[in-house]
């Protein structure tokens, strides 16, 4: 497909080399991901995550309405308890970028989930009525109630648990194209 191709130079143009492409029917949505979301994570009750998210059942859905998708892995050695902020804005706005110039080809249904929790203020309003940065916000595949372990394996990434930091931490993005 050429449109593959002029996408994959946007990303290759934009940094990103680290990525596969993906059938949105092959995206794992469980709702165990939901309940470690609402018991378990820090960033619960933030502007993209839950309660602020679609249901689980909605966000399963959500994946049938695209064509493909792109899984994009970021990694970084870092330690989890002091999570690099600086370094996920700056993927956040590279994967911004991206997303805006596939929408300009004209795939005006693109939508990124991004690698990590949205974080662009460091005071978050909790909701999305009050988000001071709505145009940027974007959920995380956790918040979207995605297996991110057997989707990335899925498609032939790695990924395992960080039993001890500081380690390689790998996060991964998903873009949806229509």
């Amino acid at each position: 497909m050429e449109s593959n191709e002029r996408i994959e130079s946007i990303l290759i143009e934009n940094g990103l080399l680290d990525y596969k492409w993906i059938s949105p029917k092959d995206i794992i949505v469980a709702h165990w991901v939901r309940i470690k979301c609402l018991f378990g994570c820090a960033d619960n009750g933030s502007g993209t995550c839950p309660p602020n998210t679609p249901s689980v059942d909605e966000c399963d859905s959500f994946f049938k309405e695209y064509e493909r998708g792109l899984i994009i892995r970021f990694s970084k050695f870092a330690d989890k308890d002091a999570y690099p902020s600086a370094w996920s804005r700056e993927i956040t706005d590279k994967l911004l970028t991206v997303e805006r110039d596939i929408f300009l080809m004209g795939h005006h249904k693109v939508f990124l989930l991004n690698q990590n929790c949205c974080s662009l203020c460091k005071d978050c309003s909790g909701n999305r009525f009050d988000c001071k940065d709505k145009k940027k916000s974007r959920p995380s595949l956790e918040s979207f109630a995605v297996d991110v372990f057997q989707t990335v394996r899925s498609v032939g990434f790695e990924v395992h648990v960080i039993p001890s930091s500081p380690a390689v931490m790998n996060k991964f993005a998903l873009l949806l194209i229509e």
